[in-house]
């Protein structure tokens, strides 16, 4: 797991976020521009294939230097410890087939063209720089929340072009978007990028791939043998013109595609125009169908030229062959005769000058044996001096130590204390440098911890700090009094010197509490504090005096930090309230004799309140034959009194006040 790891002392790898069959994709974060970043790591299968790692790093290197908004910059590449990596532009996203897959069928054909445009534009300009992707699928296109596509994985596209373009029962890249001619086991060109776009236009008008099997192999022949199925189909709604875009761009042979990407933009951004709704259906100018064609490999990206079918003449060819092969096997049995006579003669020739070689020549020729003396210490002209003397030939190899003094001799290859070698060996000299200087880096803005502990393993072992008040993250280093950046130095002995932030000055909150608004508030702009205020009501705190405080008094806070304050408004002004009455009205009349029904009788209600005048019915007269609770709703403002009566029968049963006091105190 490489989470937490950290990359040429800068790229901080956060956690993993993707994966495909060449690499693993993390979010890190650049600790240097305070960004983040995405870094692709390349599969440790990949590691020791030298003649990948070098195309990887020549093709990352010219992907960087694309530079377009449709394309997913490229900030580094580089490896350590066998971790091969690229560090790129974070698209806070999802892939393409991720949205096609989240929003199809369908993608509405205005949003397709969009995206297709945007796409284009991004490969247009690769092109023009000479760079061909090779690998266009949905997978390696990003789109962010807002409709913003990014193009990706052009380093390792190209790179990976170089490798076997087989695994077991798959093809590099995805063989779902792969060309007839990629199929055939050709060169990707420009053209090859235009059918991929073709059927990733397809893919976003219909939500399917036009052609699906059970394994690569068969994938890879509908490529080769079948056209493209209608979009019209899946979708009668989409323009012929739309349609005719796929079409072009995916017909088999390359000559019909677009000449250019960037003719099939300027289709694209034109499509929907009203002079395209009746354009007649797009039909491919290739043969006219009597001898069957070949799909024509690509020799150069640029040449479309060197092209040819299998016509009538390679078929009689083939036949003629076929008839003269029992005389062509006859043929080659005389010849493999003659071949081993020869090859037995050479051999005996070769054995006896071996022979010769091994056990004649060496006494007549033999050089003399020489001592090589122990030279370490010596001055390398010294030194040259007595192995020329003893005719000795030197090679110089000069590195860094240490110990031994600058053009002196630390040893020799072979070793000296009197090895014997013969005349005329070469001798391999080691000459010190003196101990090894490195340019010392701007640290300013790095966490001083770090930075010590990277200093200390190079051999620095001097490293200070002096700590001052700074608005900077408590640790950071804010200046660097020596050496000065870009100072060759040997570490052990050189004193380095840093002056390390202690976070902002920090203040003692006083108690605000009690205080007047005014009064607070110019204590908090003098301390530079910021204040925000609220307000409530207290009936025991004179209005525009603070009631409380966050944080509290003798809390320590730093410059720019906020504080709370509440004020008081004074006490809460009363609001009318709603009281709802209930009283008992009694039924009077005397109970029948002969069990007939009881006579009614009538009751009336009056109120007088904010809502009612006295003088008129409250509710409906009501009829009762038995003792009737009744409830009513008396609204009363501030300090006021609400009043009712109630008559049964034009008799005064009830009268009643009910002040805002009782009403509250309830």
């Amino acid at each position: 797991m490489l989470e937490g790891k950290l990359l040429n002392e800068r790229y901080e790898i956060i956690k993993f976020i993707g994966g495909g069959g060449m690499a693993n994709v993390y979010l890190g974060n650049d600790t240097i521009l305070k960004r983040q970043v995405a870094i692709k790591v390349l599969r440790l299968e990949y590691a020791n294939d030298n003649e990948f790692i070098i195309r990887f790093h020549r093709e990352a290197q010219a992907a960087t230097s694309l530079s377009h908004p449709n394309i997913v910059s490229i900030y580094d590449v580089g490896d350590e410890e066998q971790i091969y990596y690229m560090v790129m532009e974070y698209v806070d996203g999802m892939t393409l087939k991720q949205y096609i897959q989240l929003h199809a069928p369908p993608i509405e054909v205005e949003e397709v063209i969009d995206i297709m445009t945007q796409i284009t534009s991004a490969i247009s300009h690769a092109h023009d720089n000479g760079l061909i992707h090779r690998d266009i699928k949905p997978q390696n296109i990003l789109i962010d929340p807002y409709g913003q596509v990014k193009v990706t994985d052009f380093g390792i596209a190209v790179a990976l072009s170089a490798t076997a373009l087989t695994q077991t029962n798959s093809v590099l890249g995805s063989v779902h978007y792969l060309s007839p001619e990629q199929a055939r086991g050709g060169k990707a060109n420009r053209k090859s990028d235009i059918y991929s776009l073709g059927i990733v236009l397809f893919e976003l008008l219909t939500g399917n791939l036009p052609f699906s099997g059970q394994s690569a192999v068969s994938v890879a022949l509908k490529h080769l043998q079948s056209a493209t199925p209608s979009v019209k189909e899946f979708n009668p709604r989409i323009p012929q013109s739309v349609e005719n875009i796929v079409l072009k761009s995916t017909t088999k042979d390359p000559f019909h595609r677009y000449q250019s990407v960037f003719e099939m933009e300027d289709e694209l951004t034109h499509s929907l125009d009203p002079s395209q709704l009746h354009v007649a259906k797009y039909e491919d100018p290739e043969a006219d169908g009597t001898i069957t064609k070949a799909i024509p490999i690509m020799t150069d990206d640029n040449d479309l030229s060197n092209t040819a079918a299998i016509d009538q003449a390679t078929i009689m060819k083939s036949a003629v062959s076929d008839n003269n092969s029992d005389e062509l096997k006859e043929k080659k049995k005389k010849k493999r005769k003659k071949t081993f006579v020869w090859v037995t003669s050479l051999f005996i020739i070769l054995f006896g000058a071996i022979l010769i070689a091994l056990f004649i020549l060496p006494g007549l020729f033999q050089p003399k044996d020489v001592k090589i003396p122990d030279l370490a210490g010596y001055s390398y002209e010294d030194a040259l001096r007595e192995l020329t003397d003893l005719n000795l030939t030197v090679t110089k190899k000069e590195e860094y130590n240490e110990e031994v003094e600058a053009d002196h001799v630390i040893d020799t290859n072979p070793p000296g204390a009197n090895q014997t070698v013969k005349e005329n060996k070469d001798i391999t000299v080691f000459v010190s440098l003196g101990p090894e200087k490195i340019v010392f880096e701007d640290y300013v803005g790095n966490d001083y911890q770090r930075i010590e502990a990277f200093l200390k393993e190079q051999g620095f072992n001097d490293v200070k700090f002096y700590e001052e008040f700074s608005d900077q993250p408590v640790g950071e280093i804010i200046a660097q009094y020596q050496p000065s950046p870009g100072t060759e130095v040997v570490p052990r002995d050189t004193n380095v010197i840093f002056e390390i932030s202690k976070g902002p000055e920090q203040v003692t909150l006083n108690r605000l509490v009690g205080l007047h608004i005014d009064e607070a508030t110019k204590y908090l702009e003098e301390n530079d504090l910021k204040v925000d205020i609220k307000k409530e009501h207290d009936a025991e705190v004179e209005e525009e005096y603070v009631i409380d405080q966050s944080p509290s008094a003798n809390q320590q806070l730093e410059k720019g930090d906020l504080v709370t304050l509440t004020v008081s408004t004074g006490p809460e002004p009363k609001t009318q309230i709603t009281h709802d009455e209930s009283f008992n009205v009694p039924y009077t009349k005397q109970p029948t004799e002969d069990g007939s029904e009881p006579e009614p009788q009538e009751v009336s209600i009056y109120v007088e309140d904010m809502n009612n005048q006295i003088s008129e019915l409250y509710q409906e007269v009501e009829l009762i034959t038995e003792d009737t609770s009744f409830t009513i709703q008396l609204t009363i403002a501030p300090d006021e009194e609400a009043t009712y009566k109630v008559i049964r029968d034009d008799e005064l049963i009830i009268e009643e006040t009910v002040t805002y006091k009782d009403a509250e105190g309830e």
